[in-house]
């Protein structure tokens, strides 16, 4: 998986559907189902009926993404055998 780009929390909507999620992170819906399953962040239905995250959740999830994503570049610098 390719790293999760910066966002810029302070303009950020209050909602975004499951696939606005997906272009955000720059991943399939399949790719974001996994990571959703996997950190236990579930979309929600909106007052209209659309499938989505709330941006309490979006962040979330991309606190969580981007760690990994740190924590892996990390585990090779500190990896004498890489």
């Amino acid at each position: 998986m390719a790293k999760v780009p910066y966002i810029n929390y302070k303009e950020m909507k209050p909602f975004y559907t499951v696939d606005e999620v997906a272009e955000l992170f720059k991943m399939s819906k399949q790719a974001l189902r996994e990571k959703c399953e996997e950190y236990e962040v579930a979309p929600r239905r909106n007052e209209i009926g659309e499938w989505g995250f709330v941006t309490y959740d979006v962040r979330k999830l991309h606190n969580l993404l981007y760690h990994e994503d740190r924590g892996s570049e990390r585990a090779k610098e500190d990896d004498p055998w890489s």
